[in-house]
């Protein structure tokens, strides 16, 4: 059975348009639980889909949807929250490279 990708928390195998978590309510079928969410690709999805989605968060209609597995309690796998690390670990990085 998977987890939910928010709280961990077990969710039904079949993920439907209007799936939510039965724990934290929030819905399953939106890009930041997908596996091909990647705010840094083509309209934020590694898949090839002809319109944007805008709404991340919300549920939507999209046939390329596959649940990420749970990380640790946040849909964050190659989402924006990594995106922030990666900054973050930039900004160390070049501190570093430029302090004396």
């Amino acid at each position: 059975m998977p987890n939910c990708p928010y709280c961990s928390k077990p969710v039904p195998e079949t993920i439907s348009r209007t799936t939510e978590c039965p724990s934290c309510g929030r819905p399953l079928h939106c890009c930041k639980c997908c596996t091909f969410y990647s705010p840094d690709s083509h309209y934020g999805c590694r898949e090839t889909i002809d319109e944007p989605v805008w709404d991340k968060t919300s549920a939507n209609f999209c046939d390329y949807f596959k649940l990420k597995a749970s990380n640790g309690g946040m849909c964050r796998a190659s989402g924006a929250e990594s995106a922030d690390d990666k900054a973050a670990k930039s900004r160390e990085a070049l501190a570093k490279l430029f302090s004396i």
